[in-house]
């Protein structure tokens, strides 16, 4: 594979696996909307984002529902043959108190074509323990049927584990990739469920953008929008 069919493969993959953590997590794994996914970031390849909360409580509300907040955070990838591991940082950054910076970190497996299988933990506060919630540890299963991407698995954290499932698909729009998603997360300690919707565009080489709305069973409608700029080393 010659640099630019590299890239542009880097591109496909990391358009369709960006996004952000659970309810209750925030160091962000490559997912879906609230989920994370058997993805990894590709090889040598850095994201560093910057993202915002509007609306009601989710899980980047840091300044409280209805407040808006701003973080920055990091994620990059190797790949050490079978496996893939990722790891990265995030923190809010304004309006208000900064922190805490939070770690998360990933490892997968590809047992079968168009399958992967992942384990990671997502949460883990560097600083400012005592400001946050408990780390999150999970496993994540992921198969692509073609029409559609299917994911599932199960987190564990205190007072918080959930069941996890989402949707994806990724079309070509104006020559770059669109992906569109959907997922579904256990919240209140398995009392209720939290779908979402959302989408991410290739913008270019180095600019992916995503955006997704949260529809809570309690309080206001949620959005989230990120920017990721894309680079490999």
């Amino acid at each position: 594979m010659n640099k630019a069919a590299g890239v542009r493969a880097r591109l496909v993959m990391l358009g369709a696996v960006l996004a952000a953590g659970v309810p209750g997590v925030r160091a962000t794994p490559t997912g879906l909307n609230n989920i994370p996914t058997a993805d990894t970031v590709p090889h040598r390849t850095v994201a560093l984002q910057a993202f915002s909360s509007f609306g009601g409580a989710n899980q980047f509300a840091a300044n409280g529902p209805g407040r808006h907040s701003f973080w920055l955070g990091m994620k990059t990838g190797w790949e050490f043959k079978p496996f893939s591991f990722e790891w990265g940082l995030d923190s809010p950054v304004a309006p208000g108190d900064a922190g805490a910076l939070q770690y998360q970190a990933k490892a997968n497996v590809s047992p079968w074509e168009g399958g992967r299988l992942a384990v990671g933990v997502a949460n883990v506060a560097l600083t400012d323990q005592d400001r946050w919630s408990e780390p999150f540890t999970y496993a994540m299963v992921a198969h692509d049927f073609g029409v559609v991407r299917v994911h599932g698995g199960y987190g564990l954290q205190q007072n918080g584990n959930s069941a996890l499932f989402g949707v994806d698909r990724t079309w070509k729009v104006a020559g770059r990739d669109l992906n569109l998603n959907a997922d579904l997360v256990q919240v209140r300690d398995g009392d209720a469920w939290l779908p979402s919707v959302g989408a991410k565009y290739v913008l270019s080489k180095h600019v992916v953008l995503e955006s997704w709305v949260n529809f809570p069973d309690r309080g206001a409608v949620s959005f989230i929008a990120k920017a990721n700029l894309i680079f490999t080393f």
